[in-house]
């Protein structure tokens, strides 16, 4: 008969493995390019999929680097939707890797019409769209919000996995080289001028700000598909967890994902990767986009307290059937 020592020993090497293996998940969020619980009042383009809980105040295309063969809607608006310009689309007609390059390039390319799912009201001329289809209920954005903030706070309250320095040239993060999650903690460093070293392949960055008035400056890593630098080459394993942000400006070319779930955000620039905010507007040097970089980290969290108490009490019901038949 297997004694209770070891039961709790597989289920706790079952646990820590678990734990080990849940690095982010974005939930709901997963699979968009930018993600929104207020209104999006302008962008340059969003090139993968774009959901609002609010309102869609002005037109920009959507979707025209959607993976090949994608079936989910590429625009879910929970308010009023307005487009006077800009077409919604979801990825190429012939099968190809939409991901290959960075920009507008591959909206050359014949396109399949996308799906509009929306809650409010509609002005948008039929041939901007292939079909539109009134829910408000498609996505759940309070719930939503609640998990990602949630998130947020868990990723800040993280214990930081490698080092950083910061000068007159900007901030360089060392990670340890062998940890499949590096952490860093950057209080209320200026998040400009950033350069990424000794990371692990395959590994995942969570770079923590606390800053409330983000500013992103100066160089963030190649702007290319094949750049080479380590923040380009980890672009789809990064997250800037922005936890007390209330403001955020992408002045300069982004690399990685922006977790920023109360930010209202600006730019003029372009974010490779996945934006989680407040809302999206234009700036006073112009309009952000969006790029196509689905985050590679996302897995199933790790189990909440209230699974570890389920497990006990089956722990404690299989013991109990033990003892019985002795």
């Amino acid at each position: 008969m297997m004694r209770l020592t070891h039961i709790v020993a597989v289920i706790s090497l079952a646990f820590a493995a678990h734990a080990q293996a849940g690095i982010v998940d974005f939930g709901v969020a997963n699979g968009y390019s930018g993600f929104f619980f207020g209104n999006v009042n302008a962008a340059a383009d969003v090139e993968g999929r774009l959901a609002v809980g609010g309102n869609l105040t002005s037109g920009f295309d959507v979707g025209y680097r959607n993976p090949y063969g994608s079936t989910a809607p590429s625009l879910v608006v929970q308010g009023n939707v307005t487009m006077a310009n800009g077409s919604i689309y979801n990825g190429p007609v012939k099968k190809m890797d939409t991901n290959a390059s960075i920009g507008p390039v591959i909206a050359a390319e014949p396109l399949n019409r996308g799906d509009l799912v929306y809650g409010g009201s509609l002005a948008a001329v039929d041939w901007r769209y292939a079909t539109a289809t009134k829910n408000a209920s498609f996505i759940d954005f309070a719930a939503a919000k609640t998990q990602l903030s949630g998130l947020s706070a868990q990723l800040a309250g993280q214990t930081q996995v490698g080092s950083w320095t910061s000068s007159t040239a900007g901030v360089v993060l060392t990670g340890d080289g062998k940890s499949d999650v590096q952490v860093f903690n950057l209080g209320n460093t200026a998040l400009q001028n950033i350069s990424l070293k000794n990371i692990k392949a395959g590994a995942n960055i969570v770079i923590n700000s606390s800053l409330s008035d983000v500013v992103f400056s100066g160089g963030l890593g190649g702007d290319k598909a094949d750049s080479t630098d380590e923040l380009a080459r980890f672009r789809d394993r990064i997250i800037y967890n922005l936890s007390h942000a209330k403001t955020v400006n992408v002045s300069t070319f982004l690399n990685g994902s922006v977790l920023a779930v109360n930010a209202d955000v600006v730019g003029s620039a372009h974010l490779e990767g996945t934006l989680i905010a407040n809302s999206l507007s234009a700036g006073a040097n112009g309009k952000l986009e969006l790029g196509y970089e689905p985050y590679k980290g996302s897995v199933s969290p790790v189990p909440e307290p209230e699974t570890y108490a389920l497990m006990g009490l089956g722990l404690v019901g299989l013991v109990m059937r033990r003892r019985s038949k002795k």
